[in-house]
């Protein structure tokens, strides 16, 4: 598994996104940031397999909004079952 330092923007629109799907407009609500930020940190955030999109669909104005939704990976290193010892 690998480690990633993310800054508090990354880790707000991953703990918003990890409650239920979000689009960027309602992450720059929620977060108080402007649409391009959101934007710029969700494209990273799914370039390093953090954030998927669930949905898509043409809004009335033409443009695609997608909803996305935090992927977080799970460390299963304490989930192996112990060995016997003998």
């Amino acid at each position: 598994m690998v480690e990633v330092d993310l800054d508090a923007t990354a880790k707000d629109i991953l703990l918003a996104t990890l409650a239920s799907p979000k689009t960027s407009i309602e992450l720059s609500r929620i977060l108080g940031l402007s649409g391009s930020v959101v934007v710029d940190y969700l494209e990273l955030l799914e370039r390093l397999g953090l954030v998927h999109v669930v949905l898509s669909y043409f809004g009335q104005n033409g443009r695609v909004v997608r909803y996305y939704e935090a992927d977080l990976p799970v460390d299963e290193t304490d989930l192996k079952p112990e060995e016997p010892t003998s």
